[in-house]
């Protein structure tokens, strides 16, 4: 294939790299107390590394994505990094949501 990517379409993270599905979700859910079924993460895989689109929110209308090179998944720096900026970012919004359906 002349394109680096490998296939364009989102497929659930979990059948493309169930290794990266398991250490996001528990980092998530051990430093922020997101759970599983509070999102949903897709990836596309590519020749040199994973698309990651990470959906949450009510409706699942946020979403992150963030691209990561095979090096920068052994490293775990970025993916740190990404579960921070994620962490911080879901847990505001599942808190705005939550107050706008308790609001009168």
């Amino acid at each position: 294939m002349s394109e680096k990517t490998v296939n364009h379409k989102p497929r659930p993270l979990m059948s493309v790299s169930p290794r990266l599905y398991r250490y996001i979700t528990e980092e998530l859910e051990n430093q922020y107390r997101i759970h599983s079924y509070d999102l949903q993460l897709h990836a596309i895989q590519q020749e040199d590394g994973i698309q990651v689109l990470l959906l949450f929110g009510d409706n699942f209308d946020h979403q992150k994505k963030q691209y990561f090179s095979q090096e920068e998944l052994e490293d775990n720096q970025a993916l740190s990094t990404f579960i921070e900026e994620v962490g911080e970012e879901c847990k505001k919004v599942m808190i705005d949501d939550y107050f706008n359906r308790m609001a009168p």
